[in-house]
């Protein structure tokens, strides 16, 4: 009586061991609704800040169509969306007028007229979608407001090289003329591997196995002093670089306070202007 019970036993434990794995293997060939599947898809296209992607506070994207960029909002606070110089904006669009401000402006680069738009929410906890149209590609932005303190600066976008966009300028039109050495400090890892400029933009290349949580900031300098320059990290044709929106005879990577390590990088060394602005103040 007892085997026939421990049988019994078995058998049903068996058969639901059985009814179980059917169950999981009904749930796995399930196909997915629509809806899961735009879930999904957004979930995989959404990029969100991270720590190697800013400079200063401005945290620059890698711009790729139809990605979904992400913009943490406060009430207290204007975010605000910095275009390509010189890029035209056609049509902005919101997914919620009523509780959110998106407005346009314009900014000077270098003489280049630049798109911003500023986001603000009126509460925290909302969350929306602003689509910008402009002349040569739109941006998907999904926007969340939050109570706090944080919020989102500003961002931008680093764009793919391209013979007509924020790439490198055709060979011919490049200035390579450029040295760079150490001045203070060690040779560090992160020196410069080249750089070049068009005219109107400076590229600064490093080695691709420099990650932008590293790299140093960029000055200016001037007989008059050194300032802080704003830039952004693109991914380059061999690492990472900075994309400058103008040309400086002298510029400065300086990294550290007590010791720090100063990286000069001098354009046509050989100009008299270069040479003045070398021996003007480094501070």
């Amino acid at each position: 009586m007892r085997s026939a019970c421990v049988s019994v036993g078995l058998a049903l434990i068996a058969s639901c061991a059985f009814a179980d794995l059917a169950s999981a293997q009904a749930r796995r060939t399930r196909s997915e609704t629509p809806v899961e599947v735009l879930a999904a898809a957004n979930r995989d296209a959404r990029q969100s800040p991270t720590r190697d992607g800013f400079a200063q506070a401005r945290h620059v994207y890698a711009y790729e169509p139809g990605a979904l960029y992400e913009v943490y909002a406060n009430p207290n606070y204007v975010s605000t969306i910095l275009l390509e110089p010189g890029e035209t904006l056609a049509d902005i669009a919101a997914g919620d007028t009523s509780r959110w401000m998106v407005s346009q402006a314009e900014g000077e680069s270098e003489g280049d007229a630049r798109t911003i738009v500023l986001v603000k929410p009126n509460a925290a906890g909302l969350r929306t979608n602003i689509v910008l149209i402009t002349d040569r590609r739109t941006y998907l932005i999904e926007a969340l407001s939050q109570a706090g303190t944080a919020y989102s600066a500003q961002i931008a976008w680093s764009y793919p090289a391209t013979s007509g966009g924020e790439g490198a300028a055709p060979i011919d039109a490049i200035n390579l003329a450029y040295r760079i050495r150490t001045t203070q400090g060690r040779r560090p890892p992160w020196i410069p591997t080249r750089v070049f400029d068009d005219g109107r933009r400076t590229w600064i290349e490093f080695a691709a196995d420099i990650v932008a949580a590293e790299l140093p900031p960029l000055f200016v300098v001037t007989g008059e002093g050194a300032e802080l320059v704003n830039y952004r990290v693109q991914a380059g044709p061999s690492g990472q670089r900075y994309m400058v929106d103008r040309v400086f005879d002298v510029g400065e990577l300086r990294l550290g306070v007590r010791s720090p390590i100063v990286v000069r990088i001098e354009r046509n060394p050989t100009d008299p202007r270069t040479s003045r602005a070398r021996h003007g103040s480094r501070r």
